[in-house]
């Protein structure tokens, strides 16, 4: 008994020999050098002292200290570069000096210890510096990348089945450069991987989710006009051209219609031809001719679906292609036919021009409204004042002339809920040989 007390008390005597010895020489080597399991970033530099472990950062990468790859981010927009291809560098210097404070603590050496104990290893992150104007090009490069405009989701309409297609909106994007610049480096001077993208996003007019509840789908009104014996090739031409670039407008709710809009400049360029057009009183060939059909066409088949018309005005000469009192003339920058979607939901607007005829036809949801027009009252100028007349008295008399029709809407169940009066001033009824004709049209 007594030989097994004294050999634990040796044990223990030597045991604690031992500790002391480790803790002498870990606290005079820690004391110099960097503690066992001490890392700086992914590098360790156990043992080592301060300049050994500044010349061994030295000779490294910042992607071998660091992070192999760092990543610009904004939701799921995602970009992914080396540290050395941002400019991000590691302060050898400074990351040593940080590193070695905070794993040494004035007076706290058995603190230090037992977290070292603790914790499989220390990882103190290096310092970073960057080349600013190597993060700035790398992010005027993610700019680039990421730039957009927005894009209206558009709406496809097979009239021959019904059936219809609808591409979904695309927002549009622009990289806020100076912010994301500042974000940025103060991100990587806290030592991140990850760095913000502040992007402004611009959102579009039409989006999928507005077209897919309510598509435009059912015919709300249709009108077509006929091309006159004498009409040309150019005039047809034209008529074409206008009526494909009006082919599939798609209008929501509140939003405005203005032809001359659609249509752009009359210029060769864009493919217009000379046709008759009325200018200044007279018949004259010029860019864009017909485009008076055009106007007067849809203007008949919005009037119809009981859009609301803001701008229209007649010709100064009346043709027989056109309904009476309800034509329309437009010539850019000086003539225009505007109306409003007013239905509450989407419309869509689809035209044919052929070789003999232009149609317009709209379509959204069914409203249940009926819209009709009275046949059109004609007074015809006299020294007397307007008097009532028949069109042959006009075409007799070769004398300026009005109209009056009024346009009737009923609601789902017959009943009236609005009437106006359309009125039209013609200088003459153009049927006859006598109409003013500045030179002949090109054919």
């Amino acid at each position: 008994m007594n030989k097994l007390l004294k050999d634990l008390s040796f044990f223990a005597a030597f045991s604690l020999l031992v500790a002391f010895g480790f803790l002498g020489f870990d606290y005079f080597q820690g004391r110099q050098k960097f503690p066992f399991k001490t890392f700086i970033g992914k590098i360790e530099v156990s043992c080592l002292t301060q300049e050994e472990a500044q010349k061994k950062l030295s000779s490294l990468r910042t992607s071998e200290i660091f992070s192999p790859l760092v990543t610009f981010e904004a939701g799921k927009i995602r970009f992914t570069f080396s540290p050395e291809a941002v400019g991000i560098i590691v302060d050898p210097e400074n990351s040593v000096r940080q590193a070695f404070a905070l794993s040494h603590e004035e007076g706290n050496y058995l603190k230090e210890l037992m977290e070292r104990l603790k914790k499989e290893a220390r990882i103190i992150p290096p310092i970073l510096k960057v080349d600013e104007a190597q993060l700035k090009a790398v992010v005027e490069s993610i700019a680039e990348e990421i730039r957009s405009t927005p894009q209206d989701a558009s709406f496809i309409f097979y009239e021959e089945t019904g059936g219809y297609h609808i591409e979904p909106e695309e927002i549009g994007k622009e990289l806020k450069i100076q912010e994301t610049l500042q974000a940025c480096k103060k991100e990587i001077a806290e030592g991140r991987a990850t760095y913000s993208l502040i992007i402004k996003y611009t959102y579009p007019l039409i989006t999928e989710k507005e077209l897919r509840a309510y598509p435009p789908v059912y015919r709300l009104s249709a009108y077509t006009t006929y091309y006159g014996r004498h009409d040309s090739p150019n005039r047809i031409h034209n008529i074409k051209l206008m009526a494909s670039w009006i082919n599939n407008t798609l209008l929501m709710p509140g939003e405005e219609f203005s032809l001359v809009k659609a249509i752009g400049e009359f210029t060769p360029e864009r493919g217009f031809k000379e046709a008759f057009v009325i200018y200044e009183g007279v018949l004259t060939p010029m860019l864009g001719g017909g485009g008076c059909q055009i106007g007067t066409t849809l203007y008949n088949a919005a009037a119809l679906a009981d859009l609301e018309i803001l701008q229209r005005r007649n010709h100064s000469f009346y043709f027989n292609i056109y309904p009476l009192g309800r034509d329309a003339t437009i010539y850019p920058g000086q003539v225009d036919l505007k109306f409003k979607n007013n239905t509450g939901h989407p419309i869509f607007i689809k035209a044919l021009a052929t070789n003999k005829r232009l149609s317009f036809r709209i379509y959204g949801t069914p409203t249940g409204k009926k819209v009709e027009f009275s046949p059109p009252s004609v007074y015809m100028l006299t020294p007397s004042g307007f008097r009532p007349a028949s069109v042959r008295e006009v075409l007799a008399a070769d004398a300026p002339f009005k109209t009056y029709v009024t346009r009737t809407v009923y609601d789902a169940e017959g009943n009236k809920i609005k009437e106006e009066t359309i009125t039209s001033f013609y200088k003459l009824y153009g049927e006859k040989t006598n109409v003013p004709i500045a030179r002949p049209e090109p054919r």
